[in-house]
């Protein structure tokens, strides 16, 4: 997804294409010093890490408990991937190495705290749930396609809407004076924007012949 988190739209449909934000904090930025070579493969890999963090962060809630903890450890996740990008294996599956690591990185939070995980995780467990990461991943990547294809063929208006509100975080009251109109009135036209695509999207996957 281009090196950027998914972002949610209410109602959990993924708008990458309008609201992605970049996922850059601990990855450095190419530079004429580094070969070009180097370049690529380090943004492969912010985009692979990035591409993960949803699955990454539902991981690491069957080890720790607490939200705030949750990000603390994703976080530190984050940055031991990337210390560690060149020993990956790329002919390997991301997720269950990346799995690995976020559950060393929570263990050992817990353990610096004095706290026991929220269960116990054997080697097995943690493939199984980095495989079903992975299948969660393809499906949510496939919606987003649906869902890019359906934006597209909205009218310009209407994208500009829904760019105005979900990537550049336009209030709805905002939004509603920008284009004369009451807020009661922007909060039913984006409402029945995302019924829409929704629909279209589900129309478009009812319709998929199986491989």
């Amino acid at each position: 997804m281009r090196g950027s988190i998914p972002s949610l739209i209410p109602g959990g449909f993924i708008i990458s294409d309008l609201s992605d934000q970049p996922f850059t904090d601990f990855a450095a930025k190419c530079s004429p010093d580094l070969p070009s070579a180097n370049c690529e493969i380090d943004e492969r890999f912010v985009s692979l890490i990035a591409r993960h963090q949803l699955s990454l962060t539902a991981f690491l809630r069957t080890i720790v408990r607490a939200p705030a903890d949750v990000d603390d450890v994703l976080q530190e996740a984050n940055l031991v991937l990337w210390r560690k990008r060149h020993e990956y294996d790329p002919n390997r599956p991301f997720a269950s190495w990346a799995c690995r690591i976020a559950h060393f990185q929570a263990l050992s939070f817990l353990k610096t705290r004095g706290r026991k995980p929220h269960i116990s995780l054997s080697e097995e467990l943690i493939e199984d749930l980095a495989k079903r990461a992975s299948m969660q991943l393809e499906q949510i990547d496939e919606r987003a396609e649906e869902l890019r294809r359906c934006v597209a063929k909205l009218p310009s208006n209407q994208r500009s809407i829904l760019q105005s509100r979900y990537q550049h975080n336009v209030s709805v009251n905002e939004l509603a004076k920008r284009l004369g109109r009451q807020p009661q009135a922007m909060a039913m036209t984006l409402y029945r924007l995302r019924k829409s695509l929704k629909e279209c999207v589900e129309r478009a996957l009812s319709t998929e012949v199986p491989q």
